[in-house]
């Protein structure tokens, strides 16, 4: 009777053999027809908030999302309020909404850097 042995193999190979790290933070775009695709995969908290901040919408009113893996729910969204411009136009405006309190205070301290870093190229400007 013959028996089967499998040859020793590299620790590099065990490793390939492995299912994949999955990122703690996805952030997630809702298409026209409602489905979510996910746009980025990160581990950085950071990343996800600044990304979550500039990424605009599939369409007018779409959904963004940021899912934390680790948590398994979602930590971020955003929220569209309709308002009216002087002119009579309904428009409307973005609002992020954090339910992770440490991404509230990130987008915050993000948010607060840019508003330095432009206040400063702007000085910038006016001083050349």
């Amino acid at each position: 009777m013959k028996t089967k042995t499998l040859a020793p193999q590299p620790a590099g190979a065990a490793h390939e053999n492995q299912p994949a790290h999955a990122p703690r933070y996805q952030i997630y775009r809702q298409g026209r027809a409602g489905n979510f695709m996910a746009e980025l995969k990160t581990d950085s908290p950071t990343e996800a908030v600044e990304m979550f901040a500039i990424m605009s919408p599939a369409f007018d009113g779409g959904e963004i999302r940021i899912w934390d893996n680790h948590e398994q729910h979602v930590c971020a969204s955003v929220e569209w309020r309709p308002e009216n411009t002087p002119f009579g136009f309904a428009v409307r405006t973005r609002r992020n909404i954090f339910q992770n309190p440490m991404l509230a205070v990130l987008a915050r301290q993000i948010s607060e850097r840019e508003t330095m870093r432009e206040s400063i190229l702007n000085g910038v400007r006016l001083s050349a």
